[in-house]
């Protein structure tokens, strides 16, 4: 199967794509977060989209080997640990007295992953000035997972559902190792197709999910006063926390094999530009 660094995608609609590697790439600053810089350009325009957004989420289940442990998995049941959470050493193990380690599992924050707006543009009437002042443009982001619907779909032992899988406790059918990924407790549920471009040259229509909606991104407040980079992009940016949820199916017992417990998977994003207001604010 060819890697996800190796992708190129473009949507045959309107919108700009933002694509990145199948990995975590977390800023120091931001703690538990997982973001990396993403920045579109319409051309020709003077518009310069920028925004930050999370490229991958990733779960763990905690699973056990006891087959007496048929319980659903849930972050509620504490056997499912997502990106606000953390597990917290409360009695740490002492093997020289035989004090085992207990824990429990915190949650870091309500609203775990911050995605911020750079983007500004030019009003048309100043376009030929030498230096034209720039202000906050607004965006809209449309999400989406490839690999829906198929037997690609099925990467790391697992396959994302349009659909929540968690295990009702009573149907013979425990949806092992299929989950659902929700930001703004919205989920990812509307199937639609992209366009893949490979290296090579070779396309393939893929089945994907998109996020159901999309997710509004405020203009940079006074890009006038706060400043811009020599690129065009606000030195202060609007900023929008959200919060990011998986569901889960299986039993615990079922997941007793450590690679078969834990997932990482890819976000792609549509980024769309809105305009400026008929009147600076």
């Amino acid at each position: 199967m060819r890697r996800w660094k190796k992708y190129k995608v473009r949507l045959m609609a309107a919108g700009l794509i933002c694509t990145g590697c199948l990995c975590f790439s977390a800023l120091a600053s931001e703690g538990s977060s997982s973001n990396v810089w993403l920045s579109v350009t319409q051309i020709p325009s003077e518009a310069r989209v920028s925004v930050t957004v999370p490229l991958a989420y990733g779960f763990v289940v905690r699973g056990s080997v006891d087959s007496n442990d048929t319980n659903p998995v849930s972050v509620e049941g504490g056997n499912l640990i997502v990106p606000n959470v953390k597990v917290h050493v409360s009695i740490p193990s002492d093997p020289g007295s035989g004090t085992k380690a207990e824990f429990e599992l915190q949650t870091i924050s309500e609203h775990a992953i911050p995605i911020r707006n750079y983007s500004t543009d030019v009003r048309e009437e100043h376009m030929e000035e030498e230096y034209p002042p720039r202000e906050g443009l607004p965006i809209e982001l449309k999400p989406f997972i490839a690999g829906y619907d198929n037997d690609e779909g099925k990467t790391h032992y697992w396959k994302v559902v349009k659909d929540d899988p968690t295990w009702d406790g009573t149907s013979s059918q425990t949806r092992f190792k299929e989950c659902q990924m929700l930001i703004d407790d919205v989920a990812f549920s509307d199937p639609g197709e992209v366009t893949i471009s490979y290296e090579d040259g070779n396309t393939e229509l893929k089945s994907v999910l998109w996020y159901d909606g999309t997710i509004a991104l405020n203009a940079p407040e006074d890009v006038q006063a706060h400043g811009y980079t020599a690129a065009g992009t606000a030195l202060i940016p609007s900023e929008k926390y959200v919060t990011v949820d998986v569901k889960v199916g299986g039993r615990q017992d079922e997941y007793s094999r450590v690679e078969e417990s834990l997932k990482v998977g890819a976000i792609f994003w549509k980024v769309i530009p809105g305009e400026l207001p008929e009147v600076t604010p």
